[in-house]
């Protein structure tokens, strides 16, 4: 955390978080922007599922920009403190599959209730979450090192992919706005993108398979002695993981 061991800083104040540029008291945030880099290997993710279709299936989340929840904010004009992600780096491989996809997903900034908050995914190696052909030579096998690199610079999101044997992939979005990879205007997006949210990197194994009753998603109970015997677990080794201010 941005705070360090001062403690006497909340988790969610502006000094334990990053803003963009255009964030209107982005001088009270303890940095403008930043970098998350990491390289990595998934070794093993859950391979059951009652309802295969649904998009996270056989996934993991691996890193991510979140922003802050704040239900004070969330009253005020602006359409901001909705706790969004305007970044989710996946690993997603199907079981029969070689190898596995990764791909990255920009969640539109909205209420939790509004319709059309939904994550517009973006292939790196393989598919997005979206394909349904295996990613085979393209994609990335369990057990394959990968990395990427995270960077917030003014309120641009600067991603970089790279892994031995594959072309590495940039992609630029900017974060205070609706517009697109593609230059595109969203018009379903916030205007402002996440310009008034306070945010912070997370990097880790976050595994996609819902446990939560009736979800369909995952045969997975959260016990870890039946889970691991059953393929219902993800498991993801770092092997290097630095995070700090823009370069």
């Amino acid at each position: 955390m941005l705070r360090g061991e001062d403690t006497s800083i909340g988790t969610k104040d502006p000094g334990n978080n990053f803003a963009l540029a255009s964030h209107p008291d982005a001088d009270e945030y303890n940095r403008i922007g930043g970098f998350l880099e990491a390289t990595l290997e998934v070794e093993h993710v859950s391979m059951r599922t009652e309802n295969p279709e649904r998009k996270s299936a056989y996934s993991v989340v691996v890193g991510q920009i979140h922003a802050g929840k704040d239900t004070a904010l969330m009253q005020e004009e602006g359409g901001f403190g909705h706790g969004n992600e305007p970044l989710k780096i996946y690993y997603k491989k199907r079981p029969g599959d070689d190898t596995g996809s990764v791909f990255w997903n920009y969640e539109r900034n909205l209420g939790k209730e509004d319709p059309l908050r939904t994550d517009i995914s973006h292939a790196v190696w393989g598919g997005d979450w979206n394909a349904t052909d295996a990613p085979d030579e393209a994609g990335i096998a369990l057990g394959e090192s990968f990395s990427y690199r995270v960077e917030v610079k003014g309120d641009t999101l600067h991603l970089t992919f790279s892994a031995e044997g594959h072309p590495t992939r940039r992609f630029e979005k900017d974060l205070a706005s609706n517009i697109g990879v593609d230059g595109k205007i969203d018009s379903d997006d916030n205007p402002n993108g996440y310009a008034g949210d306070g945010m912070y990197f997370k990097a880790g194994s976050y595994n996609q398979c819902n446990t939560k009753p009736d979800s369909g998603a995952c045969e997975g109970t959260g016990n870890w002695a039946t889970d691991q015997a059953n393929g219902d677990y993800v498991k993801v080794v770092f092997s290097s993981l630095e995070s700090g201010p823009t370069q």
